[in-house]
């Protein structure tokens, strides 16, 4: 953008066209090129200044949508090469407005011949049209065409190609050591399995339900504690050893159900249909002594985990059944 930072030329013409402004009328917009004529390929500026009061630039007449969407080609065919960012700029002396917005535009031609560019639109303002020559470069009298030049052969060096194709050298990299853990990580755990599996006497059996439940009430039962104000925590102690054999010994999930669940439970259950109604009485005087703070008497407490006690030791598991 050689030619938007050409500030002299810049300053010329944005003078010229500012100090033409107040004679347009208020309002009113300029697009100036700063030379009419050109060679093939040279650059030139245009240049819009549009002479604005403070009411109709907070109105928004002159937002983004009322400039030039030029892309590639201006009005009249030039070829755009760059363009400016919007400035602004104080008025002129005399003139009817407060304010001018300037912006400027990099083009250029490649056919020879007169080239008009017709009024442009800026909101509701259209600028005066104008025309550029251009011409053919000087050529020496001498000049001669050249013929076509072969195609050059060009070859990367190797540290080139190596800069140029590294980031797909580093993801094969990192694939493959990926893929290297992840082997590394299964073969060791296909070890360790096989080596639990080769000595399964090192592993320590799970004890029957039967025996751990019989072991915690037979504590209970011993403890007494209900006669030291623990009541509370011994009905719920209780209450857990009976869900948790009734997991173990029939697969009946207790262990986080609510009474209720449970006593629904025990008809579809293996549990033998005599101890039904026992074990909800059990469980719901629990629930009586953990929730309701109730009180039991010492034989009720006694009487309750007897009774967890003997359907346990009713319905282990027998030799026979082994």
């Amino acid at each position: 953008m050689a030619g938007l930072e050409n500030s002299t030329c810049r300053t010329h013409v944005g003078l010229m066209a500012m100090l033409a402004l107040p004679c347009l009328g208020w309002g009113q917009v300029s697009l100036q090129p700063d030379t009419t004529t050109l060679q093939w390929g040279e650059r030139v500026q245009l240049t819009a200044n549009w002479l604005l009061t403070l009411e109709e630039l907070n109105a928004g007449v002159a937002d983004s949508a009322a400039w030039p969407a030029w892309a590639d080609t201006t009005a009249g065919g030039l070829e755009v090469l760059a363009e400016s960012d919007l400035d602004t700029l104080p008025s002129p002396v005399g003139a009817a407005g407060d304010v001018v917005l300037q912006k400027s535009w990099l083009v250029t031609s490649w056919d020879s011949g007169f080239v008009v560019v017709p009024p442009v639109a800026f909101g509701p303002h259209t600028t005066q049209p104008f025309m550029l020559e251009v011409v053919t470069p000087n050529l020496k009298p001498e000049a001669q065409p050249q013929p076509a030049q072969g195609i050059v052969v060009f070859e990367w060096t190797l540290w080139e190609q190596i800069a140029r194709t590294w980031p797909w050298w580093a993801g094969t990299l990192l694939v493959l050591a990926l893929a290297f853990v992840a082997w590394k990580w299964r073969s060791w755990r296909n070890a360790t399995l096989d080596e639990g599996a080769s000595h399964p006497a090192d592993k320590t059996p799970a004890r029957p339900p039967h025996e751990v439940a019989l072991e915690a009430l037979d504590r209970l039962i011993a403890n007494k504690a209900w006669q030291r104000g623990e009541a509370k925590e011994v009905q719920a102690e209780a209450s857990l050893v009976l869900r948790r054999y009734l997991e173990g010994q029939f697969d009946m999930r207790a262990a986080e159900k609510t009474t209720d669940e449970v006593v629904a439970m025990l008809g579809a259950s293996r549990v033998p249909s005599g101890w039904h109604d026992r074990l909800a009485r059990a469980l719901a005087q629990a629930d009586t002594v953990k929730f309701a703070k109730g009180e039991l008497p010492d034989l009720t407490h006694l009487g309750t985990l007897e009774a967890y006690r003997a359907f346990v030791i009713e319905t282990q598991p027998r030799h026979e059944d082994a």
